[in-house]
């Protein structure tokens, strides 16, 4: 039988006068949460998708773009001090209101913010509460829950809600193990290299500044939105409307880290994403066709590896899923999983949709998209699109593994 979760239904006891130890709130104003927001980050660490920079930047840019979402941000404070938040937004599924994570389809991993120390399983449980008792909230939603996540004891034991389960490789430039590379991939490497300069000087750029950020970045969505055109792809995160003016946002953050290899005046290949804490999350690949064979992607992220240090980058998050490309730089990888939580008993539909509907749709989707795309394209021009994605970069093999 069919029923909706329990208050206590993750297994973390709910003392009694949980509600009196610790003052929760829900708010869905960003702004006024600024300060204890970016104070928390300063202790809390976690990754750059629950900082206020990213949410507010999201936040800024759905408006713009007409389609903003409901915030409810919940925050936990013990003596008046904020030890917990966790921004959560509710986005429409046909009848359907679902809880995620705030700034989806952009965000990339769920999780909350919480103080170090202290009794955190009862400000989660007191932060779950909160979230149990939003009447019009049907299920949770939560994509992207790593294994090291503040918010994963609370869903260990709900394996029967994982809608999905990924690997997330990393990086680490401070193993040795990083920047080695067989004989012959820097064979292939330098060959690459070698057949790219004959088309023009080949230079690998930091775009300085947030107006060179901006229009680098605004090259890089025209790449890759080209790229998904080519291949009859389809990414949730670059068709939605504010997506564009997301990532031009994330320029301006100081923060941001946007390269570029340009041969002769033409960007032949471009490498975005955000620096946090020491981790760079790698947001934006993008290159031009007309370079595939040569793999400017490819180029353009040995460049960053090599030069790590330099651009103040401890480890490099490839982002779900794992994939050939990815684990070729890889020196480890994060266990990674989407769980769909229903509230209310019509939030099992959420259940169903997540694990067969979606899937079967997209999967149509990309088919017709590839076989009305293939009228316009020869044959060649496909082979060589496919061979760049296995060759290019950290994520291009795929349209919904960074920007969803």
């Amino acid at each position: 039988m069919l029923e909706a979760l329990r208050a206590d239904a993750f297994g973390v006891p709910l003392r009694d006068g949980a509600r009196a130890a610790c003052s929760v709130t829900v708010s869905q104003d960003l702004a006024s949460l600024r300060e204890a927001w970016t104070a928390l980050e300063a202790r809390a660490g976690g990754n750059v998708f629950q900082s206020y920079a990213w949410c507010r930047t999201w936040d800024e840019a759905a408006r713009r773009a007409g389609c903003d979402a409901v915030a409810r941000v919940v925050t936990v404070r013990e003596s008046g001090r904020l030890v917990l938040l966790w921004p959560l937004a509710i986005r429409r599924l046909g009848p359907l209101r679902i809880l995620r994570s705030f700034g989806e389809p952009a965000t990339q991993y769920a999780d909350a913010l919480v103080a170090p120390g202290g009794e955190s399983g009862l400000w989660l449980a007191a932060a779950w509460q909160a979230v149990r008792e939003m009447r019009d909230v049907d299920a949770v939603f939560l994509r992207g829950v790593r294994g090291d996540a503040v918010i994963a004891p609370l869903l260990a034991s709900r394996s029967r809600f994982v809608t999905r389960t990924a690997e997330a490789p990393f990086c680490d430039f401070r193993n040795a193990q990083a920047r080695r590379r067989s004989g012959r991939t820097r064979n292939t490497l330098q060959r690459n290299l070698r057949n790219l300069a004959e088309a023009g000087p080949v230079r690998f750029e930091v775009a300085a500044g947030a107006e060179e950020r901006a229009e680098a970045m605004t090259e890089a969505v025209r790449l890759k939105q080209a790229w998904l055109r080519r291949t009859g792809r389809f990414s949730a995160g670059y068709a939605h409307p504010a997506n564009a003016a997301f990532l031009r946002g994330l320029a301006d953050c100081p923060n941001a880290l946007v390269l570029r290899l340009r041969v002769g005046d033409t960007t032949a290949a471009v490498e975005a994403g955000l620096i946090h804490a020491g981790a760079y999350a790698s947001l934006v690949q993008a290159y031009d066709a007309r370079y595939a064979a040569q793999g400017p992607g490819r180029l353009l992220f040995r460049h960053m590896v090599e030069n790590a240090a330099g651009l103040g980058i401890d480890q490099l998050d490839f982002l779900a899923p794992a994939c050939r490309h990815k684990s070729e730089w890889a020196t480890g990888a994060m266990p990674v999983r989407d769980y769909a939580l229903p509230l209310r008993l019509r939030g099992w539909i959420l259940l169903g949709y997540v694990r067969h509907l979606r899937p079967w749709a997209k999967a149509c989707r990309e088919r017709l998209g590839a076989a009305l795309t293939g009228w316009g394209i020869r044959p060649s021009e496909r082979e060589a699109g496919r061979g760049q994605t296995e060759r290019a970069g950290p994520t291009e093999a795929g349209p919904d593994e960074n920007v969803r």
